[in-house]
């Protein structure tokens, strides 16, 4: 009689209760979906205000007019690019790069317009911040584009597609918010390893800018005949490392070995500044100056060899931590093996330092 008892209320509940779920249950998972969205939604937006707000700040340290620098900023951050049409790839190479430097110009010119005070390093450290401040800007539209069609249609599967994304967007956003302060002093971040490698090996050798925003040193590395690629610095470039890499070559047609260093995303559970051999060009970005390397490399049968530090997004576009500058007297010992392994005395070697030089001449 207990037991039956037992069952019989247990009926009682489960029963209204397996009910009530049935009705309401999706709409209860949208309300924790719509909420859990609805924070980090805020979040980001006041990540991006900040941004926007320290960006003007230093952008009104140059001495422009506050009105007009806050409206033409604001215009800034709703600009946007348009990619080439990808139906017939042929020459698509060509028009991303020239596409890719016409942005490049325009944001410069009007930064020049607003900070007509800054000089050419202010200037580029200016141009990464409006980068990062158009990412956050784009990462919080984005995300509020599916937060109001979910709630607006009650549509189960557009939040969904919000919260598988919510994670990684968060965490970028978190990183480009965390390297306003580096990029604002113009500090090294850990990106800069690359260029920071070339610049230690160079020593009291001639810089001289081979290519926009690219400079080459020549040196001498166990009897070997050295160039050294790296972005100009110390503002905030990248340079054209490909472009660089093929015009050495086309006036060297004996270059043996390309060995390029950059900064590469760790996986987790590795740890920031550990080392790592590879094949081929360490390069990041659109593939441009990959291209220029690969199609160098391979028409002239060049041997082309990666050395790589780990690190998190974060540390990649924040102040370099003491872990990822470590690994740089490691770096330079695995490009002094790798030289004496793969080449013999008085052979050509190109070395390229790929990576943002902000903070490193």
């Amino acid at each position: 009689m207990i037991g039956g008892d037992t069952d019989s209320i247990m009926s009682i509940i489960w029963i209204p209760l397996f009910l009530f779920l049935m009705l309401y249950g999706q709409k209860i998972q949208l309300f924790m979906i719509t909420r859990n969205i609805g924070k980090s939604l805020t979040k980001l937006e006041k990540m991006k205000t900040d941004a926007r707000n320290k960006v003007l700040e230093t952008l009104l340290e140059y001495g422009g007019e506050k009105k007009y620098v806050e409206e033409r900023f604001d215009s800034l951050l709703e600009s946007f690019v348009i990619p080439p049409v990808a139906m017939d790839p042929k020459g698509i190479i060509n028009k991303l790069e020239h596409l890719l430097d016409t942005e490049e110009e325009i944001l410069k010119s009007e930064l020049q317009l607003l900070a007509k005070s800054a000089d050419e390093t202010q200037l580029t450290n200016l141009l990464n911040l409006l980068e990062v401040t158009l990412g956050l800007n784009l990462m919080f539209k984005y995300i509020r584009h599916f937060y109001i069609s979910g709630k607006k249609t009650g549509n189960a599967f557009i939040l969904a597609q919000a919260q598988m994304i919510l994670h990684i967007i968060m965490e970028q956003a978190e990183a480009y918010h965390a390297a306003i302060p580096s990029l604002k002093n113009g500090k090294p971040i850990g990106d800069t390893i690359g260029p920071l490698i070339t610049s230690k090996l160079k020593g009291d050798s001639k810089s001289t800018e081979i290519v926009k925003n690219t400079i080459v040193n020549e040196t001498s590395i166990e009897d070997r005949q050295i160039f050294l690629i790296k972005a100009k610095g110390p503002g905030g470039n990248v340079g054209k490392p490909g472009e660089a890499i093929k015009k050495i070559i086309e006036n060297n047609k004996d270059i043996k070995l390309i060995i390029t260093i950059d900064a590469a995303l760790k996986l987790e559970g590795e740890k920031t500044g550990e080392i790592a051999e590879g094949i081929g060009a360490a390069i990041g970005g659109p593939g441009i100056e990959r291209y220029k390397i690969e199609e160098m490399a391979t028409i002239n049968k060049i041997r082309y060899l990666a050395l790589v530090s780990k690190m998190a997004e974060k540390d990649a576009i924040t102040e370099m931590k003491e872990s990822t500058l470590k690994s740089a007297d490691l770096l330079i010992e695995k490009v002094n093996q790798i030289i004496k392994q793969h080449t013999k005395i008085k052979e050509k070697i190109i070395i390229a330092g790929i990576g943002n030089t902000i903070g490193v001449e």
